[in-house]
């Protein structure tokens, strides 16, 4: 029997599918593609669901690719559905936006060829979409991410993290020793007259320490021998990642070893490509009043611009709710959006 565009987001979004275990979710969306006339529809060895409207041959590549992910991060939470909205674990961050791209390919019959695809682990390594991309390069490609449904994403920031060890000498509190806590707030003191923590346009570097482990609470008189800790840094396509992490290693102290770990970098996309034009013309052509959105966090978006392939983000969703306990999705914004990309899908026409 075949699902409707909403009765299927109901059931993706009650399908859990925490990073490393969307098998589920994925077996759902290769039953929900097999619905519609696409000419193949498989699971790859990575365990994304992928259809295309084209039979896939050696040296045949789309036109257009619509690809979101499955995952969501590990925090489950209780999934409802009421008559305007469905609540759920991933109805915003990104099963929306993922079921709508499904169903648009789905739905909108085009003469170019168009591959759509539900990737897999992006919360964590990106490992979908790292695959895919080593065997895929479309023409241009819409990244499944929520934009409130108006909003087209042109640009992300890139992420580093920085791993960092204060190093000390185990001793008792009553000693006038060297103390990694205190050497570790010199130095994010030192890092924070680089990057103020209130300068937060997109154009800024965003740093933030996210994890802090040193000392015990059972040996509180204790001044600790080490303090390890992870600074999440958020990086603009204008700043190259590898400034920044030169800037962390020449301001640490020699007590405190630091390893950067280069990952995104900052991605975008000219406001002037067909893709980002047909998307804004859709979005006003039903309706609605476009813009152009810049985010400061990062998206497999950020693997399809830096692999070549100009992409835009788009999708149902307040993306204020993204990784909260409040998630939820208003069903006709859900709809809306498969209105939207079926109409850029019908723009893009013209473009190859």
């Amino acid at each position: 029997m075949s699902m409707i565009p909403v009765d299927f987001l109901d059931k993706l979004v009650a399908t859990p599918s925490p990073s490393g275990n969307e098998q589920k979710a994925i077996e759902l969306c290769i039953q929900y593609m097999r619905q519609f006339q696409f000419e193949k529809v498989w699971i790859d060895e990575v365990g994304n669901a992928i259809a295309t409207n084209y039979l896939p041959k050696p040296g045949i590549q789309p036109d257009l690719l619509l690809f979101g992910h499955a995952d969501t991060i590990s925090a489950p939470m209780p999934h409802k559905r009421e008559y305007d909205r469905i609540h759920g674990r991933g109805s915003v961050d990104a099963k929306s936006p993922l079921a709508a791209l499904l169903t648009a390919a789905g739905e909108q019959k085009v003469s170019y060829k168009v591959m759509a695809v539900a990737v897999v682990e992006e919360e964590t390594s990106s490992k979908g979409a790292y695959h895919l991309l080593k065997h895929v390069t479309p023409k241009m490609a819409i990244n499944g991410e929520p934009t409130n449904t108006t909003g087209v994403t042109v640009a992300y920031k890139g992420r580093l993290l920085v791993e960092c060890r204060t190093h000390g000498k185990a001793s008792h509190a009553g000693m006038a020793s060297e103390n990694p806590i205190e050497r570790t707030i010199e130095y994010y003191q030192k890092l924070r007259s680089v990057y103020p923590l209130h300068k937060n346009n997109f154009d800024s570097v965003i740093l933030n320490i996210t994890h802090i482990e040193g000392g015990s609470r059972d040996a509180l008189n204790v001044v600790p021998e080490k303090l390890d800790f992870e600074i999440d840094v958020r990086v603009p396509p204008s700043i190259p990642p590898k400034k920044v992490a030169d800037t962390f290693r020449k301001l640490a102290p020699s007590n405190v070893t630091v390893k950067v770990l280069e990952g995104l970098p900052g991605v975008e996309t000219s406001v002037n490509h067909p893709v980002c034009r047909s998307m804004i013309v859709a979005i006003r052509e039903s309706g609605l009043h476009p813009r152009y959105v810049k985010k400061s966090g990062s998206a497999d978006m950020n693997i399809a611009v830096h692999s070549g392939i100009p992409t835009v983000a788009y999708g149902s969703g307040d993306s204020s709710l993204d990784h909260t306990p409040n998630e939820v999705v208003l069903i006709k914004d859900y709809e809306k959006s498969i209105e939207i990309i079926k109409r850029t899908m019908k723009n893009l026409e013209k473009s190859f």
